[in-house]
Parts: structure tokens; sequence; C-alpha cells
């Protein structure tokens, strides 16, 4: 079988919650199939490049328009393709239209990312064409039943949607050495309350420096974006403790993750459809408190079992849920347990690649 996903980025470079999950699938599809994956390449230039050991086509293009890449090239280049299957990650207006234009061979199957939320004018004209994209699907993915019921786009779809969640390769959040974890905690002056991720506007990490004011531990704001300068202001100005270390290692960030008393997920919009950040922290064992947005969010941290879940954009309940955890280690210890364990039952990539794959053998049998 030969089988294209299709996007805008890749990790790496781009490191995110969409771009992991492509490269994993990839990843663990090679094994069964020829895989390659179709992208844009932040440049005029069209170049073939391996990442991750796959194969990715990077097309040119001329810039970005709401984050949406603008390239000409790309149905020509959709339309060459050979696939039995053609995986299309949406949200991608760029993909969806050139699908539209090229009528590519193979089977369409769509993993459902999210809803678009932010760019509410440009879904004047956006809509229709996701609404025909998405009549041509012969299968749409989607990460959680919650977001399945609460999607206002995927309701007249509902029959072609399969509920199938994201994963993570939980070995690689094993333990690191006592002396690293022991290291990062002695650099924040003990336990510290931890977020890894994007900083985009989505993720509410402003709620989490409101918060810091509360919270009963240094606050760790991992990783960058557009946001991180305005945060940075923010917590000096309310004159709060708040560390930005940056974008970590890989290695790096599973050593923090281990080291903190407690995550944070602090998101406030329905572009943060699931969290795979969440699953991260509770293969390291270590429990999440995060917000209520009627998302699969609220099926990665299982409220009281995985750790804690509160109302979004309230600061106040964000520190109270988290100082609950700092003040309570036994509780923390059995949320962290559980959580590891659900993980390597319900969560690695391994076992969601191959159900991936044995949706694409039922549509081209």
């Amino acid at each position: 079988m030969k089988i294209l996903h299709v996007y805008k980025d890749f990790d790496p470079p781009v490191r995110g919650g969409v771009e992991r999950h492509i490269a994993l699938m990839c990843r663990y599809q090679r094994e069964w199939a020829k895989v390659r994956a179709l992208t844009c390449s932040h440049s005029l230039l069209t170049r073939r490049m391996t990442r991750d050991g796959t194969d990715v086509i990077e097309v040119g293009e001329w810039g970005r328009f709401q984050s949406a890449p603008i390239s000409p090239m790309y149905p020509l280049q959709l339309r060459r393709n050979e696939a039995d299957v053609v995986v299309v990650h949406m949200p991608n207006p760029t993909a969806e239209l050139s699908w539209l234009m090229a009528r590519p061979r193979g089977k369409l199957v769509v993993r459902y990312h999210s809803d678009v939320i932010r760019q509410a004018s440009a879904m004047r004209f956006y809509a229709p064409i996701q609404h025909r994209f998405l009549a041509h699907a012969d299968v749409i993915l989607v990460g959680s039943d919650h977001y399945l019921d609460s999607s206002p786009t995927l309701q007249p779809f509902r029959k072609k949607c399969r509920v199938l969640p994201f994963g993570v390769v939980s070995e690689a959040f094993d333990a690191p050495s006592a002396e690293s974890v022991a290291a990062i905690r002695n650099q924040y002056g003990g336990r510290f309350v931890f977020f890894s991720g994007r900083h985009r506007y989505y993720k509410g990490l402003r709620y989490l420096v409101e918060a810091a004011e509360s919270i009963g531990a240094p606050v760790v704001i991992s990783g960058d974006g557009p946001e991180r300068a305005e945060l940075q202001r923010l917590a000096g100005s309310l004159g709060v403790e708040v560390h930005f270390p940056g974008e970590l290692t890989d290695d790096a960030l599973v050593a923090h993750l281990h080291a903190a008393a407690v995550f944070v997920f602090p998101s406030v919009e329905r572009s943060e459809a699931f969290g795979i950040s969440i699953l991260e922290a509770h293969a390291c064992g270590t429990p999440v408190v995060a917000t209520r947005l009627g998302t699969g969010v609220e099926y990665a941290n299982l409220d009281g079992v995985t750790g804690i879940n509160v109302p979004p954009r309230d600061a106040a309940s964000l520190a109270a849920a988290v100082n609950g955890l700092l003040q309570n280690e036994a509780e923390r210890a059995t949320m962290g347990r559980q959580a590891r364990e659900r993980v390597e039952r319900e969560f690695r990539a391994a076992d969601i690649a191959r159900r991936e794959f044995e949706i694409y053998q039922e549509l081209t049998s």
C-alpha cells in the first residue's frame, strides 16, 4: 500500500502536536506500507527531504495568510501522487482546496484535528470549501467522542466519522537519572509547576502567569511562540516568579516532566482539541491540571483520575487546583501512577498507527 500524509508542516523542523502526530504515524506505518508526506517548504523552493526517516516533499510557497501557505504548485504535486490512501490533516485550507482542484487518485482519509476558531471572518469563504471537501471524504478520523459530539462542522458527516485518539511513544518518556531530576529541581529551588508547548493565543498562558502569584511553587513555562514576549512582560509587571527557559531538547523536556510536581494545561479555545503534551506529562507519571473546553482535553485528562480539570479563563480556579495537588503528595502520586498506566493502555502511538492502518486496509480491500 502507498500512503500520503498531507499537511503544511512536519516535525522536524516544526515542533507541534499535529506535526508530531504525523511524524509518528509515518514512522510506524512505514513498517507496513510505502509512506510519504507532502508539506510546504517555508521558501520559494520545492525540495525533497528525509524527515525523521520519512520521505517528505516540501512544496514551495509564497508566504502564509492566517497560517495557511500560499502555494500555487501544491495542487500539481498532489495530483502527481500515486498513493492508494491520501490522509489530509485538517484544518488545512491549502490542502483541502488543492485536493478539490487536483482530485488525486486514492481513498481520502481526513484526520480532523480541530475546528477553525480564530479566523471567523475567513470562515465565510472557507466554510463552503471545507464542507465540500468533507463531503468527499471516505472516512473522517476524530480524536475523541467529546470533540465529535461538540463540533458543529462534523455534525453533517457523523456517519463517516470514526473515533481514534492520538498517542505518544511512552518509552521515550522513561525516567532519566535521579541526578538529572534533582539538578532541575535544584535549579528552580525545589518542586515546581510546569508547562511545555507553543506560546499561542489559545493556550491560555496569561491565566497561568496571573495564577502564579497564588501558586505555592515557581512556575516554569517552556517553549516559544508569538505570545512569549507579552507573557514575559505580564510576569514582570505582576512581579511573579515565572521562568521561561525557551525551547527544550527532547532529553531536557523529559527530565523537566519527571521533575515537575504538577503539569498545567490552561488552554482557552476549542482549537485545543486534545492535548498531546497532557499525554507526555502522564507518560512521566505527572498529574495535570487542565481546563474544561468541551473537547478532547477532558478525555486526555480524566478529572479526579489523572488530574483535575477547571473552568477556562479562571486564574483563581487554576491556582486552587494546582495548590490542592501541591499540598497532597499522596494524591499526586496516585494520579501520576494512574496516568502512566492509562497512557500504556490506551495511548501508545504504535497501537494508534496500527489501528489507523487497519482502517486504510478496510477502505482499499
